[in-house]
């Protein structure tokens, strides 16, 4: 929580559920000195049973979301900064996203009570119901619950994200929001999203020769990591893919990037068929495998949601050249039109934008494709247009960018083709 910006100090707390018993995170103790032997456990009363550490003060509030929610096997309460201004606004955030999906049409306000109380406890159970995974508690803060710790904490950066891309998209414009009915949609998908339980699975294909693609594998398993600490996505979202000849090495699905090693990424044909890997591959590999077979010139291809670019494409507006780098991409970076991700249809509108002509696009109320030769030469110019919306972004905000004109920017384009270092023949 502490790493992902969630909270400061000893703000929020963590539960999760086995049985009768639920285990809880010890009040006012710094998360980095706390050690599983000091996480006390409660009843679902929310009444003290083991530990000699005093449980957090707001034990009535996930004993009550546990006791009356029997789906929910654990609670993750922050004070993450983007969902919390629009608690102290008193306004849900509404769709302008999609991973909204993960918590339910909006991210519902609760009511205001002080903290640690059963009013508090109440209010936020009503906010929840048995439709929505998530809620804002007005003037405090956030929840989120899910099955596992894993999946409560998942949704808990998906809040934070999705109030981060409207908030931004508030700032400068009118975002656009998804209909209830392709909320509705993705709800569903999401129920199957990533990977079952591999001991209830056979694995998907065999796993891939130690040199079929090894260096496309390589290439995917390193960069995904490098997604997150550039800040290029959170949790499991965006993806990578190397090509060779009619191979594709892509992310495994829902698995977080620093367990992706390059033995488990794998290995799909142009069709999208997998034929290597025990794992199954990305859902968006309909996307990936769609360029590939329309655009010969590309090697690699990186699926980010970079918060900035992300901002343009819930406001379904390209980003300008308003800064020299968007050369990397094009003249803009052109925004594809919206369809469910994951889709054969989204794939075919990523590819219509991106042409013959442009290295990125946006894919509206989602993120940013973009492509290159190689998996690190597509990574940079998604480094390059999180970087281009960022400046463009914050030149908005006080005032009107200057843009560049065509030519300079064709100029600009001709130029970064042979940028770098050549071959030392």
């Amino acid at each position: 929580m502490l790493e992902q910006g969630l909270t400061k100090g000893t703000g929020g707390n963590i539960s999760a559920r086995e049985g009768d018993t639920i285990a809880i995170s010890p009040s006012g103790m710094p998360y980095d000195e706390i050690d599983p032997e000091d996480v006390p456990t409660v009843d679902l009363q929310g009444d003290h049973v083991s530990g000699d550490r005093v449980p957090s003060s707001e034990r009535r509030m996930h004993a009550t979301i546990l006791r009356e929610r029997e789906d929910v096997g654990a609670v993750v309460h922050t004070h993450s900064p983007y969902a919390t201004t629009f608690a102290s606004l008193d306004e849900p955030v509404r769709p302008s996203h999609y991973l909204i999906a993960f918590v339910g049409d909006e991210i519902p306000v609760s009511g205001y009570a002080t903290y640690g109380t059963a009013d508090l406890a109440e209010l936020a159970i009503d906010a929840l119901g048995d439709e929505y995974d998530a809620c804002l508690l007005r003037n405090h803060g956030t929840i989120a619950v899910g099955d596992t710790v894993e999946a409560a904490f998942e949704r808990a950066l998906m809040v934070e994200y999705c109030a981060r891309i409207h908030y931004q998209a508030r700032n400068i414009g009118e975002p656009t929001l998804l209909p209830d009915e392709e909320i509705g949609r993705l709800r569903g998908m999401f129920e199957s999203y990533g990977q079952s339980s591999q001991d209830d699975v056979d694995p998907v294909a065999p796993a891939p020769d130690a040199d079929e693609l090894a260096d496309g594998r390589e290439a995917v398993s390193t960069l995904g990591v490098e997604l997150l600490e550039q800040g290029l996505t959170k949790g499991t979202g965006g993806n990578v893919s190397a090509r060779d000849g009619d191979r594709v090495a892509i992310n495994p699905s829902g698995v977080p990037y620093g367990e992706v090693t390059p033995e488990t990424v794998p290995i799909v044909d142009l069709e999208g068929e997998q034929v290597a890997g025990e794992l199954a591959a990305s859902s968006e590999t309909p996307m990936h495998t769609m360029i590939y077979r329309e655009r010969d010139d590309v090697g690699g291809i990186v699926h980010t949601h970079s918060p900035y670019a992300t901002t343009f494409a819930s406001l379904d507006e390209p980003i300008p050249a308003s800064h020299y780098l968007i050369a990397f991409a094009g003249d803009e970076v052109p925004v594809a039109g919206y369809d469910r991700p994951g889709t054969a249809e989204l794939g075919r509108l990523a590819v219509e934008t991106l042409g013959d002509e442009y290295d990125a696009c946006l894919l509206r109320n989602h993120g940013t494709i973009a492509v290159g030769e190689s998996p690190e030469a597509a990574f940079e110019t998604s480094l390059m247009v999180e970087y281009c919306a960022r400046i463009h972004y914050q030149a908005r905000n006080i005032g009107e960018p200057t843009l560049l004109p065509d030519e300079e920017i064709d100029t600009l384009t001709r130029r970064f083709r042979n940028y770098g270092q050549t071959s030392g023949n």
